[in-house]
């Protein structure tokens, strides 16, 4: 609907009525999907208020109100994006599954994304790493889902902006190497979201796994970021960014031209 009308507003807003009402079918056919759902969004809900008394009673200043309304701001989105995609919660060739272990590791790192705001520190960096290590294992041992194979990439993503800015606010990482980083995963975004609603296709996995294969080396720069080395953390963030782009840009050029590419032309009469 929204290729075939360009993107008109009348289209997005049909889009997003259409959604809403396919997550109430949803919900209304499985509730036990939506139970877990909400008790998940509650669970994290709690662990931000903990955390915020946490930081308030044993840092030297606590998190201001609108610290802590950004993360209820940013969990209700999370909500919201869950909730309409419940729909998702399938494997690959439609068969039902509720939310798992691997989506509850996904979740956790969307989670952590206001914390790597304020407090970007290398156990944080660590703790994101091996949530991203478990969700791909735990989701191959018990078959991945369509949400789980989407919300990975963008768990990824925004995790790793909050950190970056985070890190450039507390003079941990140097502005020029966080903004390249940034203009990557940016770039990133972009291709994703151009194949999704351009082609309604998934993003070439040749493409995305060359992107990922460089994680551990930016992951270890925000690492050394938190630890209060900046120069190492800006050698590792930008020497992992520049091979990113190196392996996306061969990955791509290593793609076996498209049917319509391929196909040889009609001599014009």
């Amino acid at each position: 609907m929204l290729l075939a009308r360009r993107f008109s507003p009348s289209a997005v807003a049909g889009f997003l009525v259409a959604s809403q009402r396919r997550a109430g079918e949803v919900r209304r056919a499985r509730p036990e999907l939506g139970r877990r759902s909400r008790a998940w969004i509650a669970v994290g809900a709690g662990a931000y208020a903990c955390a915020g008394g946490v930081w308030a009673a044993y840092g030297a200043a606590g998190p201001p109100p609108l610290r802590m309304r950004t993360a209820a701001a940013w969990w209700s989105a999370t909500w919201l994006m869950l909730d309409w995609h419940l729909g998702m919660v399938e494997t690959q060739d439609g068969r039902p599954r509720n939310l798992a272990a691997a989506d509850a590791m996904t979740l956790a790192r969307v989670w952590m994304v206001p914390v790597a705001l304020e407090a970007p520190t290398a156990s944080l960096a660590l703790a994101a790493f091996a949530t991203d290590v478990l969700d791909g294992r735990l989701a191959r041992a018990s078959e991945p889902t369509r949400i789980g194979r989407d919300l990975e990439g963008l768990a990824d993503s925004a995790f790793a902006a909050a950190a970056l800015r985070g890190a450039v606010r507390r003079g941990w990482l140097a502005p020029a190497i966080a903004h390249a980083e940034m203009a990557r995963l940016g770039v990133g975004f972009a291709y994703a979201l151009g194949v999704y609603f351009g082609s309604a296709q998934r993003p070439d996995p040749a493409v995305t796994r060359a992107a990922k294969a460089t994680t551990p080396v930016r992951v270890a720069g925000l690492m050394a970021a938190g630890a209060g080395r900046p120069r190492l953390a800006a050698a590792l963030v930008g020497g992992g960014a520049a091979w990113s782009v190196g392996a996306v840009v061969t990955a791509l050029a290593r793609r076996p031209p498209s049917r319509a590419a391929a196909a040889p032309r009609r001599p014009s009469r």
